[in-house]
């Protein structure tokens, strides 16, 4: 809304100003100078008092109205009020002025201002952030002989207790944070949470030692077109080499958790109730959570967030792919879009059933659940910090933060029956 109303009174004021110059036929610096250098204290004043939030986002418009403002003040200063000759330049110069405004608005067009979504549980919540080295893998994505390197963020109640774990992973190209709100949900009711981020794999990660390690470019190639550009049996080898990168990170977290911590991480990891433990992830993330959930038998429960079940493939063809029918051992909890038919799954598995809905339907206990006019990215946080970038890969029309509270709910509840022994469970087939 801000963003909006900044740049409209902005162009506003450009064309004003315009139309004035040239009715009149001469330049009014003055005016310009005052309006220039009001709107940029008045943005600052916004700021200062908190209406306006983030100096990323409004620093560059600052700048700019004062640097405008200081120009004309020197062409006030030089030439006094100018007579104009030439109408077209001075429409362009106006043209120039609004593109300008809006480049430099660009970081709060991106990333607007939004209402956090606050925590519904009494506990407080609190962070902390380790990198672990797994001695036991080299680095793949690298030709340095270096050892894989997992970064983990921590989200835990401020209380002296044990509690159930539960494993986040990212999907591809996203962010450690990119379930904030939902790991602090579960932290607020008692849960200790540890969002893995996967590097190389996720557009960034900054380790505990502040080094931070930017997406493979060949891998967000892959993973944004590679289904549109290579063949099936080529995108199964990609799976396949993505789910083990995956799929080993989380290992690796897990048994660095489960066999003790160092004097460093005593604080949070003594706080974890070891036999209960519950994965859950969204995109690629939630497709690697399913696959560990295989792999372990350690594991209470599963939480997949529209993420195709990628290591449940077993072939490829020129019609689809082929998949494992064998029964899913633990509690599963498979969310899905309403749109995901139209992402081109029934595409990539011809007249096959969505893998998905085949897991699901041959599992021991597990249930389906479809968001009505939702897309991709309406499972993590990203449709509400950043609406533009979350369209680039699917959103729908409901709103995305009441969304995003659902989806929470659901998480909480499903994780309280099977990690805390809840008697209820009221998840609906639809929301």
């Amino acid at each position: 809304m801000w963003t909006k109303m900044i740049l409209s009174v902005l162009a506003l004021m450009e064309i004003a100003f315009t139309v004035w110059d040239l009715r009149s036929k001469v330049t009014h610096y003055r005016f310009k100078t005052a309006a220039r250098f009001g709107s940029a204290a008045l943005i600052t004043l916004l700021m200062l008092t908190g209406v306006l939030q983030g100096v990323a986002r409004y620093a560059g418009i600052i700048c700019l109205l004062t640097a405008m403002g200081l120009v004309s003040l020197l062409s006030l200063h030089r030439k006094g009020e100018r007579e104009i000759t030439k109408s077209s330049r001075h429409i362009r110069r106006a043209v120039g002025c609004n593109l300008l405004y809006l480049t430099f608005m660009l970081p709060a067009v991106i990333f607007p201002q939004y209402k956090e979504i606050p925590v519904t549980g009494e506990l407080p919540v609190q962070t902390a952030l380790y990198t672990w080295t797994d001695e036991s893998r080299p680095e793949t994505f690298g030709t340095d002989g270096q050892k894989r390197r997992v970064t983990v963020q921590f989200y835990y109640p401020g209380t002296a207790e044990k509690y159930p774990l539960a494993v986040y992973s990212h999907g591809a190209c996203a962010t450690l944070d990119a379930n904030d709100s939902t790991c602090r949900e579960l932290a607020s009711h008692g849960y200790v949470v540890a969002a893995v981020a996967h590097p190389y794999h996720a557009i960034f990660v900054k380790d505990a030692d502040g080094v931070t390690t930017s997406v493979d470019t060949e891998f967000m190639q892959l993973a944004m077109s590679g289904p549109l550009t290579h063949s099936n049996a080529e995108m199964l080898k990609y799976y396949r080499d993505w789910m083990k990168t995956r799929t080993d990170d989380l290992n690796f977290v897990l048994d660095t958790i489960l066999n003790g911590a160092s004097e460093k991480e005593a604080d949070v990891l003594a706080r974890i109730d070891r036999e209960k433990i519950g994965l859950f992830g969204h995109s690629m993330g939630g497709a690697a959570c399913e696959a560990v959930g295989r792999q372990r038998g350690d594991i209470d429960a599963v939480i997949v967030l529209e993420g195709m079940m990628l290591g449940e493939l077993t072939g490829a063809d020129e019609t689809g792919f082929t998949y494992s029918h064998t029964p899913y051992p633990l509690p599963l909890l498979d969310i899905n879009s309403d749109s995901i038919a139209s992402h081109g799954m029934e595409q990539m598995f011809g007249s096959r059933e969505y893998v998905n809905f085949s897991v699901v339907k041959h599992a021991a206990d597990a249930r389906e659940v479809t968001f009505r006019h939702a897309g991709h990215m309406n499972f993590c946080d990203l449709s509400f910090i950043s609406p533009a970038i979350a369209s680039m890969t699917g959103v729908g029309s409901r709103n995305p933060r009441d969304c995003m509270i659902t989806v929470n709910g659901i998480v909480l509840e499903y994780f309280d029956h099977y990690l805390k022994g809840d008697p209820s469970l009221e998840i609906a087939a639809e929301y």
